[in-house]
């Protein structure tokens, strides 16, 4: 099933998140519509996007020949809002995102398939506060002035994967995203901020039995952030503040300058799915290494800042479908060990900032459809065990914070005679888990969802609404809170 339409994990929709881990708690944008409808329930809750395989989970391209029902072209259409003032410092205050996509899937021949999306976005960051990145939060080096604007990012988003079966037990696959985007602040110092992004994703599929499935990807990635300053139309100079960690800044006056963050790294993953009658496992075992160089001055590259990144991720998701019944038992497992740090090439024998992270998750969850009522029912509690430490050497700051995430989940569909359907879903998450521990410590979120499909011969409609709040009952925070908007709707054309 597409799900190259919301590829964000290293986009700059993820830039623009806020920082805040979530384990899906996102809405779905263009992709999974109707699992984020219905609460984000994903253990047990069985989609056309939620399918226990190796490019479902975990989008190995390889299996995209195999991943396959009916070819269609989508066009889809997105709104949504983030406001309020429960965020961290740098975070905007109000944050608008809007986009139009066109996704597809087609089917080539018996051996070939191919999958591809494009969207044009607007993201729009209002009452920005000193900010002059697009993320300011994706390591210890930042930049700010002294006012406040708002900032606009536009730019296409786009995204392809391929598949070949080369017999019966290999098949390979390749893909790739991109996106590319421009950002102006409407105020002092104006900065234009150029955003470019690129992933290539390779994968291969063995098939040692008919039951047995073993996934090899490869992920290489580039991300180059361009800022620059020019003199403004007053007259005046540019004065900006240059910040290594939150302690450690210099004060810069210039009519003219720019900033370049380029950033490299490859992700490795290993797959192996397994079906024995009723039970059907997917593990997946991910490395990533990347890092992030800092430059000052175009034509004479100044290295002013290096950030260093390491992650090993295991997931596992297991399905029990009992005979005769119509139910779905499912079970998740996560472990994730990340960690990052920083130095300052003139000083490289201190350490400026490090950042390591700790995640134990395990979740579990039924699915049952009622058929008399033609109702389907998905309920989820996962648990998420989390230690972050963010030590800002230069600022004399050492923060550690260890605590437990509960996650809820419920999801209700009402499906008439195959032809329309009504959704609804609710999401509760207590205990936000920021990695750099600048929101409040108890800060909980409540989603909930609704949503709606109709199919007409070959067409076939979706909607879904979203409205979330983020509040801490934290000492000096009671009285702040952020709200959360959104609607996406969908218009789909099967080919059969």
């Amino acid at each position: 099933m597409n799900r190259m339409a919301t590829t964000r994990a290293a986009g700059r929709a993820a830039a623009l998140s806020l920082g805040v881990i979530c384990l899906g708690a996102a809405g779905a944008a263009a992709d999974g519509i109707r699992v984020s409808t219905m609460g984000n329930c994903s253990i047990a809750l069985v989609d056309r996007d939620n399918q226990l395989n190796p490019y479902d989970f975990g989008r190995n391209p390889a299996y995209l020949v195999y991943d396959f029902e009916d070819s269609w072209i989508r066009l889809a259409l997105q709104l949504s809002e983030s406001q309020g003032d429960l965020k961290r410092p740098y975070d905007p205050s109000l944050l608008n995102d809007g986009f139009a996509a066109f996704a597809g899937r087609k089917r080539l021949s018996d051996r070939q398939a191919t999958a591809g999306s494009f969207r044009y976005e607007r993201i729009w960051q209002r009452e920005q506060h000193r900010s002059l990145e697009l993320d300011q939060y994706n390591d210890p080096f930042y930049l700010t002035d002294l006012t406040s604007g708002d900032i606009t990012h536009w730019g296409p988003v786009m995204a392809a994967d391929y598949s070949l079966r080369l017999s019966d037990r290999v098949s390979v696959g390749l893909g790739f995203d991109y996106e590319i985007s421009t950002g102006l602040k409407d105020y002092y110092t104006r900065p234009e901020i150029v955003h470019n992004y690129a992933r290539g994703n390779f994968g291969l599929l063995l098939s040692p039995r008919e039951a047995w499935r073993l996934g090899f990807i490869v992920r290489p990635m580039r991300l180059q952030n361009r800022t620059s300053f020019e003199k403004t139309d007053e007259g005046f100079d540019n004065i900006i503040y240059r910040y290594s960690g939150d302690g450690i800044y210099e004060i810069r006056s210039f009519s003219s300058y720019s900033l370049r963050e380029i950033s490299r790294g490859t992700e490795l993953g290993v797959q192996n799915f397994v079906s024995s009658g009723p039970v059907t496992v997917g593990a997946q075992f991910s490395y990533l290494f990347a890092d992030n160089s800092i430059r000052y001055n175009v034509t004479t590259p100044e290295e002013t800042g290096y950030w260093e990144e390491e992650a090993y991720d295991a997931r596992l998701l297991a399905r029990y479908v009992p005979r005769g019944l119509p139910l779905v038992l499912g079970v998740s497992a996560r472990s994730l060990d990340q960690s990052g740090w920083a130095k300052r090439p003139r000083f490289e024998d201190v350490l400026l900032y490090e950042n390591p992270m700790h995640l134990r998750s395990v979740g579990a969850g039924a699915s049952y459809a009622y058929e008399p009522l033609h109702l389907v029912v998905s309920a989820e509690y996962v648990m998420n065990s989390w230690d972050i430490t963010a030590n800002d050497f230069g600022a004399h700051s050492f923060r550690n914070r260890t605590f437990t995430q509960n996650v809820g989940r419920l999801g209700v569909e009402y499906d008439a005679y195959q032809v329309f359907a009504v959704r609804g879903g609710v999401e509760v998450t207590d205990y936000l888990a920021d990695r750099w521990l600048k929101l409040p410590v108890n800060t909980d979120r409540y989603r909930f969802t609704a949503g709606a499909s109709y199919q007409w011969h070959w067409w076939q409609i979706e909607a879904e609404v979203l409205y979330a709040r983020n509040v801490t009952d934290d000492a000096g925070y009671e009285d702040l809170q952020r709200r959360d908007l959104g609607g996406v709707l969908w218009f789909t054309r099967l080919e059969r």
